[in-house]
């Protein structure tokens, strides 16, 4: 497993360039097609969308009988077809009608996540992730033109001020809290609990205390989901 500490600083120069997306198994991580074509609109109405609670990005009823905890990255192509699919019908049978709540933790490159998490602060977490489902080629694409690691951060900073503004998102805040890094340690807290939980590929998911790796047909999250239900 390569150390966690170069891909949260060494970074974007190589889960970018490299085509690879975290320190995890390349079997789930690879950038496919499937993270090109994701989420047109957003899977949550604005009183449905992630909270904080107790320092988690929270979608459904807080005091749900079920957790799922989803590890996943923005450049993982089973990812993207997980939230364009599965999470969809999750999200209407389970998470809608309180028995579900879903967790994200994300295993991008650091400043991706703490993109995200500097969006959730004008309450747009849900808003900037899909966004960066969604237009994940086209940061890539962005990338390439990098003539050196320094190039490469500006370009990536700017895309995702660019990307704020997409959002209509308070440009000023949003660039502030960005240029500050003031959320790369909840970033670095995500990989060391994904480390903790012996995550080593995307997406991996625990419903309850049930490991769920690779972005499994429906059935089997609706299976797991009813028997954690049953028991409680």
């Amino acid at each position: 497993m390569t150390n966690k500490k170069t891909i949260i600083f060494g970074i974007i120069a190589l889960a970018v360039l490299a085509g690879l997306v975290w320190y995890g198994s390349q079997r789930d991580s690879t950038i496919g097609d499937q993270a090109a074509a994701l989420l047109s609109g957003s899977l949550f109405s604005e009183e449905e969308s992630f909270q904080l609670v107790e320092e988690e990005f929270v979608s459904g009823n807080p005091e749900a009988p079920v957790t799922i905890i989803e590890y996943s990255s923005h450049f993982c192509g089973h990812c993207a077809a997980f939230h364009l699919e599965t999470l969809p019908l999750i999200t209407d049978k389970y998470i809608k009608t309180g028995q579900v709540k879903f967790i994200s933790r994300r295993l991008s490159p650091s400043e991706l996540g703490q993109a995200i998490l500097c969006a959730q602060e004008q309450g747009k977490f849900q808003q900037a992730d899909e966004y960066l489902f969604e237009h994940n080629q086209e940061l890539i694409e962005q990338t390439q033109k990098a003539v050196s690691e320094d190039d490469l951060m500006m370009i990536v900073a700017d895309w995702l001020k660019a990307m704020a503004g997409n959002l209509d998102l308070d440009q000023e805040s949003f660039n502030q809290c960005l240029d500050s890094k003031k959320y790369q340690e909840r970033v670095i807290l995500w990989f060391e609990q994904a480390e903790e939980a012996e995550v080593t590929g995307t997406p991996t998911f625990f419903i309850n205390d049930q490991m769920v790796v690779g972005n499994q047909p429906y059935s089997i999250f609706q299976e797991i989901i009813e028997q954690a239900l049953m028991i409680q």
